[in-house]
């Protein structure tokens, strides 16, 4: 079966950093593909060229076996691709009918803004994928899980069927956390496929259906949750050993040096 994606040799330069070192990545059809790497490893380096945020200076980019030139995130979402960002890009006093038509507005007779009919379609997506979203509530009146899903819902709208999520429980508690993997893997179960972009090891192990851990910007190496475990992965993030809990002697007080009446 052809892959849903694939990226090969991704080279990205910048000024006395080489970000990405001919990266090769492949993600399939319904599959959740855990980007792993510690923070300035090239992961979301990466991620900005696939939705052409950044131009990689070698590489290739293929959609369904076809050869795709992404110069800007508008020709990503043509090519079926939506990225999550860390840091939401929503306007706070928008709806989020509004949040979700701009850029791609609907008008009725006399060139008003149809926004019935794209809440119409917020509440189809919000039904079909559990993500329980008021159409004609205002951003900033959201708690951050809930802006989360408008910016998910954003790319559903726009048919998007190749999803990043970069660094997305970075802003969550860990019930939002929870509560986001459920949805991720509700659209992964209606055919999404999804890169999940982290450095949280529980994370990984719990969601991802395949690994790739990059480190320094090249690939070092790809598993799955069933044959790793954190120590392993903190070890091919880092090339070395890494104690995961801290061993320290049981203090013991000593002289008072400090005594208030």
């Amino acid at each position: 079966m052809t892959p849903v994606l694939q990226l090969k040799g991704i080279t990205k330069r910048f000024p006395g950093v080489l970000a990405n070192d001919h990266i090769d990545l492949t993600l399939n059809e319904g599959e959740i593909l855990a980007l792993l790497g510690e923070n300035g490893a090239g992961k979301s380096t990466l991620m900005n060229i696939l939705y052409g945020l950044y131009q990689p200076d070698e590489g290739e980019i293929y959609v369904r076996g076809q050869k795709i030139t992404v110069h800007s995130p508008l020709d990503a979402i043509r090519a079926g691709i939506g990225m999550v960002h860390q840091h939401f890009m929503l306007i706070p006093v928008f709806t989020v009918t509004e949040n979700v038509m701009l850029g791609a507005e609907t008008v009725r007779m006399g060139d008003f803004l149809d926004r019935e009919k794209t809440a119409q379609r917020i509440r189809e997506i919000s039904e079909r994928y559990h993500l329980e979203v008021d159409p004609y509530a205002y951003v900033r009146d959201l708690p951050v899980g809930v802006q989360q899903r408008v910016e998910i819902i954003k790319l559903l709208f726009r048919e998007a069927d190749i999803l990043i999520f970069d660094e997305p429980t970075a802003v969550l508690t860990p019930q939002e956390a929870d509560e986001l993997f459920v949805i991720m893997r509700e659209l992964v179960k209606q055919g999404k496929s999804i890169i999940f972009i982290t450095h949280k090891l529980r994370e990984v192990l719990e969601i991802s259906d395949r690994i790739m851990v990059i480190r320094r910007g090249k690939v070092v190496g790809e598993t799955t949750p069933a044959e790793a475990d954190k120590a392993k992965l903190a070890e091919m993030m880092v090339g070395r050993t890494v104690r995961l809990e801290v061993e320290k002697e049981i203090a013991k007080a000593g002289e008072v040096v400090l005594e208030v009446r």
